[in-house]
């Protein structure tokens, strides 16, 4: 990423210098330069394209980088959301969270700091771990405090709507600051027993 920042700045030192050299001659650009200056430039827009295209999808850093809006997501089969890329392997989960090795995604999951759906012979994490609209700590312990519910549980918790949470889901509370209050709505939805979940209202 280093190496695309530093062309980046070089290719624009360089055509600032182009742009002042017929600046200060005070000529037009001839034409036959001129339209070798036109293609130059369609292919810088392709590239500036390509650059924020990798921008895009670059991994956040840990902590608190609310760069933009959270993502809408909506509760779907596993198979959906694996094919939406909101369900992720654990090769592209350690790429997406900035991790150095496997091991880092397992000592997370098994500390309950994340959390994986299994489809077939494979598991799944959420992608919105990486996502710079939420704190990612703040995510990793409203994870803790779900504590030993299934894969499908927590996914089901953060991408439904909640009364307690205004209408919101508490993926959305997060991405607005309410960490306090979506910790207690979590604590209240690990209570509740399986059979119950869907029935018994979250307490306030």
């Amino acid at each position: 990423m280093q190496v695309l920042v530093d062309s980046a700045r070089k290719l624009n030192r360089q055509a600032q210098q182009i742009a002042n050299t017929f600046k200060v001659a005070g000529k037009s650009v001839p034409r036959r330069p001129r339209g070798e200056l036109q293609s130059a430039l369609d292919e810088l827009e392709e590239t500036l394209a390509a650059l924020r295209a990798v921008t895009a999808i670059a991994p956040a850093p840990s902590g608190r980088a609310r760069s933009r809006p959270a993502a809408r997501l909506v509760l779907d089969t596993t198979e959906a959301m694996i094919r939406k890329h909101h369900l992720v392997s654990p090769v592209e989960f350690q790429d997406l969270m900035g991790w150095a090795t496997r091991q880092a995604v397992w000592k997370a999951a098994q500390g309950h700091r994340v959390f994986y759906l299994a489809h077939g012979a494979e598991r799944y994490f959420p992608t919105f771990y990486g996502d710079p609209a939420y704190d990612r700590k703040h995510l990793e312990a409203v994870t803790k405090i779900l504590g030993d519910l299934p894969g499908g549980a927590k996914l089901q918790f953060f991408l439904t709507r909640k009364g307690s949470l205004n209408g919101a889901t508490p993926l959305e509370a997060l991405a607005t600051g309410r960490f306090a209050k979506v910790k207690d709505v979590a604590a209240a939805f690990a209570e509740v027993p399986p059979g119950d979940r869907r029935q018994r209202p979250a307490r306030r």
